[in-house]
């Protein structure tokens, strides 16, 4: 039996890789993306969330997606045609 011992820093120091996330200066006027799972705890909740970033950063566009499972992500196709309409996105995971 073979015992290994790794570093406990692992590769904390080196950026993951992939494509880097934009920055935005600020959201207000942007275009805005809702993504919610529907998870029967957040019912009451989105809904008012929605009205309130709706209000509060004055969007140019809004862009919804909901899945339709809870419990299942949503496809890459799906995501990828969300992140091409919007400037960024409100996440709701529920539970």
């Amino acid at each position: 039996m073979a015992i290994r011992v790794r570093d406990p820093l692992a590769e904390i120091n080196r950026p993951p890789e992939g494509k880097r996330l934009r920055v935005l200066e600020a959201i207000e006027g942007r275009r805005m993306g809702l993504l919610w799972s529907q998870h029967a705890s957040s019912v009451n909740f989105w809904p008012v969330l929605e009205r309130i970033a709706e209000a509060r950063f004055r969007p140019s566009e809004v862009h919804r997606l909901y899945k339709r499972s809870t419990w299942n992500p949503a496809s890459a196709a799906e995501i990828a045609a969300f992140a091409q309409q919007v400037d960024y996105a409100l996440v709701g995971v529920g539970g």
